[in-house]
């Protein structure tokens, strides 16, 4: 009876502990300074052959450049007194620009670009500096933070997206409240800048995100 007891105990202890997630209070690491961008020598383009998303790192900051296809007839130009088609390129889309197209069929099929910045100008979100190749965006959510890791070397911008599932070394962070997100608790730590290295460690060890410069 005892052992089942116990097994029961540890059961419950682990599911708990399994189904728990952190957030942060602040932006990591504690006590550093915010910015806006990266070191100049960042600047640029950064493509991946797995995505279709770019980064785009200037002095603004940090934006997310996406390209939505989208298609129109040549009836539609034909009958517009706003759209034109001169070469491979449509005119009336964009205010005072043009945008590529390519005609299949009867569509036009074109690209429209979408940016969102996730750091830096007009950003709720908090970009830290580590060292000059090294840097982490507090995504802000809700009232707290989730941090992930910006690391540049060889002309590469990798990102490592943190691991937010409780792990035993949190314990000894201080925890100042428990909250429910999505029906799932999640402590909100406060950790001293002296626990960021140990910290940086455990959160930081999931998978690579990897986007070359142009």
């Amino acid at each position: 009876m005892k052992k089942v007891l116990l097994v029961c105990i540890l059961l419950n202890h682990f599911l708990s502990f399994s189904q728990k997630s952190v957030q942060f209070s602040d932006p990591l690491p504690f006590g550093s300074n915010s910015q806006l961008t990266t070191e100049k020598i960042h600047f640029g383009k950064y493509k991946s052959s797995d995505s279709e998303v770019t980064y785009v790192i200037d002095e603004k900051g940090i934006s997310i450049v996406t390209l939505a296809i989208a298609s129109i007839t040549r009836e539609q130009v034909r009958e517009s007194s706003k759209l034109q088609v001169r070469g491979d390129y449509l005119f009336g889309i964009k205010t005072n620009d043009s945008v590529p197209c390519v005609l299949e069929g009867e569509n036009y099929y074109y690209g429209i670009e979408s940016k969102l910045m996730i750091a830096g100008e007009g950003s709720l979100n908090t970009f830290t500096k580590i060292t000059a190749n090294k840097y982490i965006i507090n995504f802000h959510e809700g009232s707290y933070f989730e941090p992930s890791l910006v690391i540049f070397t060889g002309g590469k911008m990798t990102i490592i997206h943190s691991d937010l599932a409780y792990q035993s070394l949190f314990s000894s962070i201080l925890q100042i409240k428990t909250i429910t997100r999505y029906g799932s608790a999640v402590a909100i730590l406060a950790p001293t800048f002296e626990q960021w290295e140990q910290l940086e460690k455990a959160l930081f060890n999931g998978r690579k995100l990897i986007y070359t410069k142009e």
